[in-house]
C-alpha cells in the first residue's frame, strides 16, 4: 500500500498518497504525492527557493533569447502564432473590445505577446526574475513585471484576458493565483491555461519517466478533472477544454520513450535547446533517435487525443461573479 502523508489541500482533503520518489539526472529525489480528495499531484514537501533557483539555471532557459536551436525555434514560433490566433478569436467573440488588454504570466521571450500586439491587443507580461525578463527585446515596448504574480501590484478588473502557457504547474500556490487572476480580470474576462495532463495516456504509461513530469520545476500536476474542479472552486466557468497539441504531445511521447529505455533523462531535449555538453557524435545519435520516433509519436498523439487523453490540456474559462 502506498504511504499516506498529511497534507492540507484547497479541496478540503487533509491527506495524500505518496506515488513515487522521482529521481533527476544529478541524483536528487523529490517525493510526488496525490491528493486523496481532488486527485491533484504535487511535490511534497516543496523544494526550497535555493533548490528551485539551482534547477532554473541559465541552461533551463537556453543559450539564446529563443531558447531552442534555429529550426526548432521556428517550429515553436509557428505554434505561438497559433495560440495568438486562438486567443484573439475567443476574446473577439466574447469581449468585443476596441483594444483588449492581455496579461501573459510567465511570458518567456515575449514571442506570444508580440504576436498579440500585431492583432491589436495592449499587452503586458510577467517573469520571475530580471534576467529572464531581459529575454524580451526592448524594441517590442512590452511592459514586463518582475516577480511572482501574487506579489505584483496590478490594478484589479483591468484585463480582458490572462494567459498562462505551461506556467501554472510551476506555481507554488496555484489556487491563490487563480483568486488573484479572478480579481485582475474584468467582469466576464477570459483565462487561458495550458499544462501537462496527468490524466493522459502518456502520464499513466511512463510514470516517473514521463517527460512532462519535469521535477522539481513542476510543483503540481493537474488533469482535466482536477483542473476543472479547481476552476469551479475559484469562480470560473469552463468554456472549452482540449487535449490536442502537436506542439507538445508528440515530443512528450518520444522523449518519454527514450527516458524509459535507459538513456539519460531528457538528454535529447538538451540537444534541441543547444545546451547539451555531450560530444558531437552523442548529439547526432540523439537527434537520429528523435527522428526515428517521430512517426510513432504523431500516431500516438492522435490516438490519445481522440480518446480525450492527450499529453497536455488547454482550457478556456470565464470569470464568474
Amino acid at each position: 500500500m502506498r504511504r499516506r502523508v498529511e497534507r492540507d489541500c484547497w479541496c478540503g482533503a487533509r491527506t495524500a498518497r505518496l506515488v513515487a520518489n522521482v529521481r533527476v539526472p544529478d541524483g536528487a529525489q523529490f517525493p510526488l504525492v496525490r491528493c486523496e480528495g481532488c486527485k491533484v499531484y504535487a511535490l511534497f514537501p516543496q523544494p526550497d527557493d535555493a533548490t528551485l533557483a539551482h534547477y532554473y539555471s541559465n541552461e533551463y532557459y537556453g543559450n539564446s533569447r529563443k531558447k531552442f536551436i534555429g529550426p526548432v525555434a521556428k517550429f515553436v514560433g509557428f505554434f505561438q502564432g497559433g495560440r495568438a490566433r486562438h486567443v484573439a478569436r475567443e476574446v473577439n467573440r466574447h469581449r468585443r473590445c476596441e483594444e483588449p488588454r492581455l496579461l501573459d504570466v510567465g511570458c518567456g521571450n515575449g514571442g506570444f505577446l508580440m504576436q498579440m500586439q500585431q492583432r491589436g491587443f495592449a499587452v503586458e507580461g510577467t517573469e520571475w526574475t530580471a534576467d529572464s525578463a531581459r529575454r524580451i527585446p526592448a524594441s517590442a515596448g512590452i511592459p514586463v513585471h518582475v516577480g511572482d504574480l501574487l506579489t505584483l501590484d496590478l490594478p484589479e478588473k483591468s484585463f480582458d484576458a490572462i494567459t498562462l502557457w505551461h506556467v501554472f504547474e510551476h506555481l507554488r500556490q496555484p489556487d491563490k493565483t487563480l483568486e488573484k487572476i479572478h480579481r485582475l480580470l474584468k467582469p466576464g474576462g477570459l483565462l487561458f491555461l495550458a499544462m501537462p495532463n496527468h490524466e493522459s495516456w502518456q502520464a499513466q504509461r511512463f510514470g516517473t519517466n514521463w517527460f512532462h513530469l519535469d521535477p522539481p520545476r513542476h510543483l503540481f500536476g493537474f488533469g482535466v478533472k482536477s483542473l476543472s474542479a479547481l476552476l469551479r472552486l475559484r469562480k470560473f466557468q469552463l468554456l472549452a477544454a482540449s487535449t490536442f497539441s502537436f506542439e507538445q504531445n508528440p515530443y512528450g511521447y518520444l522523449q518519454s520513450v527514450l527516458n524509459s529505455r535507459g538513456w539519460p533523462r531528457d538528454r535529447a531535449y538538451g540537444v534541441l535547446k543547444g545546451t547539451s555538453r555531450d560530444a558531437f557524435a552523442t548529439k547526432l545519435m540523439d537527434l537520429m533517435r528523435v527522428a526515428l520516433l517521430v512517426p510513432a509519436a504523431l500516431l500516438y498523439a492522435v490516438a490519445e487525443w481522440r480518446a480525450g487523453r492527450g499529453g497536455t490540456v488547454t482550457m478556456v474559462a470565464r470569470k464568474r461573479g
